[in-house]
């Protein structure tokens, strides 16, 4: 097994390290890369430092650590102030690790941590580093397949099918649910289980799973990730956004490619969309995710319909289509493997020599939540009520498309309706991350 290099040499220096400077992983890695560095800066988010020691140095660090300016002998210095016998800990530590029979000197452990570090930052600069075990089960490094777990049918157990309307839109369509009840209750039970089987599969890309052997380290570094997300907007909006997500894989057989969590922990913004990959008898699509969470089910439609006219507007004038435009200025390296760069590349650019345009317009998955008052035990009731809803949706959305020029654009919406949305939202979120 190939083991995550940096992480074993960070592990390795926190043996000695004072309080303040082990206090955290993060703490650990930006104290390592400002004695290396002689003017880091610190231009890493905790994110970022989190997922160097997660998933090892890469090429954009190691372009940052060059441009900061190598400094050894500093690093050296600090190592060589640890006491002898923390010193003889990390020697022993190094001397397991590369199975030697012989221990090294204390007075050698500097020169041979600091001769580590380079070697790992000269092939990170490369492009030599070498990876982790896979271990999560997605080792398809050519196919960009559904990221979403549902064991033991967790979806259908979390929602009630209640309509299904085709749009007079190519491609289009609506679908309404309901939360089915736990033991004759209205509850988030069911709900918040499969949000929180698959946190880290909506934070972390396919690669960056599959690069990491430690599922439950990286399960908690996922709940840490999106509680600073939702302190940069609110509960509504990340549950809009993992509900979008696990619909558009569950319904549409759509893939994630790059989520908004995804997005901030890159650029650290929360205004950039989630990104799918669809497909059907008509071709491959490219959908954006576009959820909106609010008190009735007009004022859901609305705001969710006028973020996609703006997306729509940019397209057209001038901007090109959005997902093209996010693909292009994206960190698809970090996150997918050569093959599956090259899949993406030839849907949105393909060769002159094909026939196909590759996807000209954008689509939109769109999740509503809203509120409804009527909630009472009587399933036959409730569902007259939300059929009636997805039948106002319809007409609201087609007229709306219609006479915005967004007709050309594929829409999938959801449905679902809550008690009260804010208040749940919360509660929820603060269940799955806290706050």
């Amino acid at each position: 097994m190939v083991n995550n290099e940096f992480r074993t040499l960070i592990d390795s220096l926190r043996i000695a390290m004072s309080e303040e400077d082990s206090g955290s992983i993060e703490t650990s890695v930006r104290v390592v890369l400002d004695k290396y560095t002689g003017e880091w800066k610190k231009p890493y988010s905790t994110q970022n430092l989190k997922r160097l020691y997660y998933h090892g140095l890469n090429r954009n660090a190691a372009k940052k650590i060059k441009n900061a300016g190598i400094d050894e002998d500093s690093l050296k210095k600090y190592i060589d102030d640890f006491s002898d016998e923390d010193k003889e800990i990390i020697a022993k530590k190094i001397q397991t690790i590369n199975d030697n029979d012989q221990l090294m000197k204390i007075d050698q452990v500097s020169y041979y941590c600091v001769n580590w570090l380079s070697r790992l930052f000269e092939e990170a600069r490369n492009g030599q580093q070498k990876k982790s075990t896979i271990s999560s089960g997605h080792d398809d490094k050519n196919d960009i397949s559904l990221t979403v777990r549902e064991a033991g049918n967790i979806f259908e157990k979390t929602f009630n099918p209640i309509k299904e309307i085709k749009l007079p839109l190519q491609r289009s369509r609506i679908r309404s649910f309901a939360l089915l009840p736990v033991k004759g209750i209205y509850s988030h039970k069911n709900l918040i289980s499969l949000l929180r089987k698959n946190l880290a599969r909506y934070v972390f890309s396919r690669k960056n799973r599959n690069e990491c052997d430690d599922l439950e380290e990286l399960t908690a570094e996922a709940t840490t990730e999106l509680r600073e997300f939702v302190r940069k907007c609110n509960p509504q909006t990340l549950l809009g956004e993992l509900l979008v997500y696990i619909f558009l894989e569950h319904c549409e057989k759509a893939p994630k490619i790059l989520t908004r969590a995804e997005f901030y922990q890159k650029y650290g913004t929360i205004d950039k969309k989630s990104i799918f990959l669809g497909k059907d008898d008509a071709g491959w699509q490219l959908i954006i995710g576009t959820p909106n969470l609010s008190s009735t089910l007009d004022q859901a439609i609305l705001s969710a319909l006028k973020n996609c006219e703006k997306l729509k507007n940019q397209s057209d004038f001038g901007g090109g289509p959005y997902v093209a435009e996010q693909l292009q200025d994206s960190f698809l390296e970090d996150s997918y493997y050569p093959e599956q760069i090259k899949k993406i590349e030839t849907i949105m650019f393909p060769s002159l020599k094909r026939k196909s345009l590759g996807v000209q317009v954008d689509s939109y998955g769109i999740f509503l939540g809203y509120q409804v008052d009527d909630f009472e035990n009587d399933e036959e009731r409730v569902n007259k009520t939300l059929t009636a809803d997805a039948e106002r949706a319809t007409e609201m959305i087609s007229n709306f498309v219609t006479s915005h020029g967004m007709d050309k654009h594929p829409v999938y919406v959801y449905l679902l309706p809550f008690k009260n949305p804010e208040y749940e939202s919360s509660q929820i979120i603060d269940k799955l991350v806290g706050r």
